[in-house]
């Protein structure tokens, strides 16, 4: 509010000196006159000074008014001295405690979570602290309903316009999701006694910390700039939990470059092994350049096209050193040594989404190639390296000095392939709110829109996905009776024996997943899965060096909302029965998510089998 300048009282005062001094005069002889007359000019200068001062102070004051004003138009997150209304504009009255104030306060503020939690028994009553799963499928790869056997928990906060949203400022964000997943494979939650109280049951982990700088070029402000560590891009079967093309992790890159054709992308990320240690390089360590053309139109064709190219680089060194299980580093054994890894792949992504209900009503399919140390994760290949060391020792045993494993990562390949089908009947009719992104655990956008009238009563979900993959050496190791943890003898008459066996591998998995609506809020789901892998080659185990097939069946009641695959929360019971081969006996239960492919089995509940049950409920959400 502006304060009126003091002129009026000025001249008050100006005018009572004037008459009382003139009436002094009348009474006063005229010796004194001149003392009086230079007395008066000296208050008048002092009152014209006091003015000049009052007229600064409110000079000043004026331009910090607008400075505020300035800034509560913006509305930048840094105003902290100017109260706004839920569009950014400034108020003067007092604030109530009503929507339109609570939104003033998180207008740029967006929350999101990803949650599943639940327990699980076997078909014998004790626990059921393993999944059912191929043991060399890539990922987790394990069917997700009724099969998960983790508490997995992300939080993810969102905060937009951090320096304002004026179209004369850069327009930053801010993206923090920390993870924490409870590891089953211990006794259930409790915190009073000394297995489930030594601090190993909880995994923090942080997935994404980044900014992002849009509104860089006024004459292209869709253009973003990022830096961080994120889920970039990545995409998954959902109903499997595999995620086929992840090169997530810490980087930065620039992403909405309008070429025309198509939106570019290009990132610049890396991945670090810190096991074994080299004097020359320090850790290992993997550069991914990706770079990704994306809402490519079709023509007449509906859908677009996404094409992706990936380069990598692993600097060859010797590893001398490493950390062992206490965090000291030791002296290796063996020295280590591996030339310079070389990658390249990339390919292409179809997607097609139909009628209204989002991610609800969509088709993808998938075709990748990758040579050399591409394989459409960002992680560093240290494990690989180590593999066809092992070989090494296996054919050499009792070798001590270094191991050279050459160029053995270059000769490696990764093809994969897909496809996956959401569809609900009948369709909305009406479209679902927009959710933004990092809304799912993809930190992707889905749609997952509320009941409606008219909403689907049926939704299924198909897919399928193939891969053909060779580490670049083979696998030495023993197999036979009494070999990987428990009791997994396969046939007591079979002799242990050691053999190497390739490291060229086929994975084939199938199925579907649909859901029957018998209510508006209660439905009958289930999904069924079949899965082949041509080559185990996890040596250690009964399975080393066969070829295998795994079939999961499941069933049970739902709470969800009626709309499609991708609703939810969903409160879910659950029965699951999975049957495999007997090549691959004691070598389907991990006992952690992700444990396939690099061992870690329980043994079946009921011992030497091909077959098992899995009972409880579980809950998921996201929002």
């Amino acid at each position: 509010m502006k304060l009126p300048p003091p002129t009026g009282s000025l001249c008050a005062k100006v005018a009572f000196a004037l008459f009382f001094t003139g009436s002094l005069a009348v009474a006063q002889d005229n010796s004194s006159s001149s003392n009086d007359v230079s007395a008066l000019k000296a208050q008048i200068q002092g009152l014209e000074k006091k003015q000049q001062e009052y007229q600064d102070r409110i000079t000043s004051m004026e331009a910090e008014m607008k400075s505020l004003e300035s800034k509560a138009e913006s509305g930048s997150i840094l105003n902290t001295r100017v109260l706004t209304d839920a569009d950014g504009k400034e108020v003067s009255a007092a604030p109530t405690l009503d929507e339109s104030f609570l939104k003033s306060l998180t207008r740029n503020f967006t929350f999101s979570a990803y949650v599943r939690a639940g327990f699980q028994f076997n078909g014998n009553g004790g626990g059921g602290n393993f999944s059912f799963e191929l043991p060399n499928f890539p990922g987790e790869g394990r069917e997700r309903l009724g099969n998960e056997n983790d508490t997995y928990m992300e939080l993810t906060w969102m905060q937009s316009h951090m320096l304002g949203d004026s179209p004369d400022l850069m327009d930053v964000s801010m993206t923090f999701t920390p993870a924490i997943r409870y590891v089953q494979n211990r006794a259930s939650f409790d915190g009073h006694n000394n297995v489930t109280n030594s601090g190993n049951d909880f995994d923090f982990i942080l997935r994404q910390a980044y900014l992002e700088a849009k509104n860089v070029f006024k004459g292209a402000p869709e253009i973003t700039f990022w830096s961080g560590v994120r889920f970039y891009d990545r995409y998954n079967t959902d109903p499997e939990d595999y995620f086929w093309l992840d090169t997530s992790g810490y980087g930065a890159g620039v992403e909405n470059i309008d070429l025309g054709v198509g939106k570019l992308n290009v990132a610049w990320l890396g991945g670090l092994a810190a096991q074994d240690i080299s004097p020359g390089i320090g850790s290992y360590f993997k550069q991914t350049f990706d770079a990704r053309l994306k809402d490519i139109s079709l023509g007449p064709i509906p859908g677009t096209l996404a094409l992706v190219l990936i380069g990598n680089y692993e600097k060859g060194g010797t590893f001398t050193q490493q950390y062992d299980t206490a965090g000291n580093i030791v002296n290796l054994t063996n020295p280590l040594h591996t030339d310079a890894a070389w990658g390249i792949g990339g390919g292409a992504i179809y997607n097609l989404k139909f009628g209204p209900g989002g991610g609800n009503n969509s088709f993808t399919a998938y075709a990748l190639f990758g040579r050399g140390v591409t394989n459409f994760g960002s992680g560093a290949d240290l494990g690989s390296v180590q593999g066809a060391e092992n070989l090494f020792l296996f054919r050499h045993p009792g070798f001590t000095g270094e191991i050279n494993v050459g160029d053995a990562l270059n000769h490696g390949f990764t093809y994969r392939a897909g496809f996956q089908l959401y569809f609900a009947f009948p369709w909305y009719s009406s479209a679902p709110a927009p959710v933004v992104a990092g809304n799912s655990k993809d930190g992707k956008e889905v749609a997952a829109p509320a009941p409606a009238p008219g909403a689907p009563w049926f939704s299924v979900a198909f897919f399928g996905d193939w891969e053909d993959s060779y580490s670049g050496f083979a696998f030495g190791g023993t197999t036979g009776p009494g070999l990987g943890q428990g009791n997994n003898v396969v046939n007591s008459n079979e002799p242990i024996v050691s053999k190497v066996v390739s490291g060229h591998v086929h994975d084939v998995q199938f199925g579907t997943r649909p859901a029957f609506w018998i209510a508006d809020n209660i439905a009958l789901q289930g999904q069924f899965s079949a899965q082949y892998e041509s080559n185990n080659n996890i040596a250690g185990y009964p399975g080393f060096g066969k070829a295998g097939w795994l079939g999961i069946f499941d069933a049970g009641p739902v709470i969800k909302p009626k709309g499609g695959y991708y609703t939810k929360p969903e409160i879910r019971f659950f029965a699951t029965y999975a049957l495999w081969s007997n090549s691959l006996k004691g070598m389907t239960t991990p006992i952690q998510e992700g444990s396939g492919g690099g061992g870690g089995f329980a043994a079946p509940y009921n011992g030497n089998t091909n077959h098992g049950w899995l009972f409880g409920t579980q809950v998921e959400w996201f929002f």
